[in-house]
């Protein structure tokens, strides 16, 4: 009888974390590149300028007017101010690993003549601080107990929004951040699995029948 009572106080339990994880806010990937012919072929380029780091093929892949930021904030038009800002003149600057990741996190149409970048900026529910929530990049990531690759799981997110608790922090060769899910549960995951909704975003825009990174905003 005490098992029975044990195994289905274990099954309440299990349907109650399943409920709150229904109900958890999450930000599943959106990519519709594939939509555009055109846009396809233009991502195609700007991934092959990014992984050589070439400056005069990625130049040709920027609109003439781009919009970037500068480090007080303010917009600023134009090839030099956006060379400078991100720069592109050297071999290690922020451009090419920013573009990278922008890639790599896919693309979603906002109207027929633009698509933007990443998902977890431009579809961020209004709802939440953006300030300290992160999303989850992965289907069926362990929420681990401690910060180690060993150690054991305490749930499952799936591209969940999940508050972030303290600093990040390294262990094993490997960045970690303490998290909390919207149920209540704290663990950890490894940041390469995280994503800030203020990091930067990207907008493409169709001008004159061909595709131009048009804005580059720093993180926020």
């Amino acid at each position: 009888m005490i098992a029975t009572v044990a195994t289905v106080a274990t099954v309440a339990s299990a349907i109650v974390m399943l409920a709150l994880q229904v109900n958890a806010p999450r930000l599943a990937p959106v990519s519709d590149e594939g939509r555009d012919g055109a846009f396809h072929a233009y991502i195609g380029k700007l991934k092959a300028a990014v992984s050589k780091r070439d400056e005069k093929a990625l130049r040709k892949l920027v609109d003439s007017s781009v919009i970037t930021t500068n480090d007080a904030g303010k917009d600023q038009r134009g090839w030099e101010k956006f060379r400078v800002a991100w720069g592109v003149g050297e071999i290690d600057g922020a451009v090419w690993e920013v573009l990278a990741d922008l890639m790599d996190l896919g693309f979603f149409r906002e109207a027929p003549g633009i698509y933007v970048s990443p998902y977890v900026v431009w579809k961020f529910p209004r709802d939440l601080d953006p300030n300290n929530h992160l999303v989850v990049l992965r289907d069926a990531l362990p929420l681990l107990e401690k910060p180690s690759r060993d150690s054991r799981p305490v749930a499952t997110l799936a591209f969940d929004i999940v508050k972030q608790i303290g600093d990040p922090l390294e262990n094993g060769g490997f960045g970690w951040v303490e998290v909390q899910t919207a149920s209540g549960v704290r663990g950890f995951v490894q940041s390469a699995n995280l994503r800030s909704p203020l990091m930067p975003r990207a907008q493409f825009s169709r001008k004159d029948g061909r595709w131009t990174l048009s804005v580059l905003d720093r993180a926020r």
